[in-house]
C-alpha cells in the first residue's frame, strides 16, 4: 500500500491499534494522535463512511456533514487537548487560563487544501508548533497559511489548485510566529528556536506530585 493511504487502517480497524494511538472511535469515525505531530497536540478527526473518506476535504465537508456527524467529534477533540495540556502544563498567561479562551484562541481545526494523505481527515491542533517533528518550512507554513484551510471556512465552492496553492502559501509565503506574528522570512532555524522561546513564555511543565 502506498504511503499516502497509510491512515486507511485506522479507518477500517482502529480497534487494532494502541489506545495512545487510536484515542476514539465509533462506527462513524476515529480520533487519532497524529504520528508526526507538529505540535504539542495534534489530533487527526477521520470519518469512517467509505464514499466521503474519498472526497477532498475542501468540498466534501459541508454544512449538513459539520452539524449532523463532525460537530461532535471536533468537540471532543478540543476537550481532549485542553483536558491533557493543562494536565501537563502550567499557563503562565491571562489570555489562555479558561478553558473558552484556550479552545477559541489556541486550537486550530481545519483540513490542507492539497492533503499528502488520500484518506479525508480533519487537524485539530495546537498554536504553539513546539516540537521536534518540525523540520521545516512547508511543514509550518502547511498550518500557518491559506494553505490551512479553517473549520468555519468550509466547504469551498472549488477544490484549490495544488501547485498553485503550493508555490503561494507554502514556498513563497513568509515564516510568521504564530504568537508574535514576527516575520521570519525564509528563516525557519531562528523560527524553530523563537518558538521555544515563546513556548516556555507561555507555559511551563507541571512538575510530578
Amino acid at each position: 500500500m502506498s504511503w499516502s493511504y497509510a491512515l486507511s487502517p485506522y479507518i477500517l480497524h482502529p480497534e487494532t491499534f494502541d489506545e495512545n494511538i487510536v484515542i476514539y472511535f465509533d462506527d462513524k469515525a476515529t480520533i487519532i494522535t497524529d504520528q508526526f505531530n507538529k505540535s504539542e497536540y495534534h489530533l487527526l478527526i477521520l470519518p469512517r463512511d467509505p464514499e466521503l473518506t474519498k472526497k477532498h476535504p475542501s468540498i466534501a465537508i459541508n454544512i449538513e456533514l459539520k452539524n449532523n456527524i463532525l460537530q461532535k467529534y471536533i468537540i471532543w477533540c478540543q476537550n481532549y487537548i485542553y483536558e491533557s495540556f493543562v494536565g501537563k502544563f502550567e499557563i503562565l498567561t491571562n489570555d489562555l487560563t479558561d478553558k473558552n479562551s484556550f479552545i477559541n484562541n489556541f486550537i486550530k481545526v481545519g483540513v490542507h487544501s492539497a492533503p499528502s494523505m488520500k484518506n479525508l481527515h480533519i487537524h485539530v491542533i495546537t498554536k504553539d508548533f513546539h516540537s521536534m517533528k518540525l523540520k521545516n518550512k512547508k511543514h509550518y507554513n502547511s498550518f500557518n497559511t491559506s494553505f490551512f484551510i479553517e473549520y468555519d471556512q468550509l466547504p469551498l465552492d472549488t477544490i484549490p489548485d495544488k501547485e498553485e496553492i503550493e508555490d503561494n502559501a507554502i514556498k513563497k509565503s513568509d515564516l510568521i510566529c504564530s504568537y508574535c506574528h514576527k516575520n521570519f522570512g525564509n528563516k525557519f532555524s531562528q523560527l524553530k528556536k523563537h518558538l521555544d522561546i515563546e513556548f516556555n513564555d507561555h507555559f511551563k511543565i507541571k512538575e510530578a506530585e
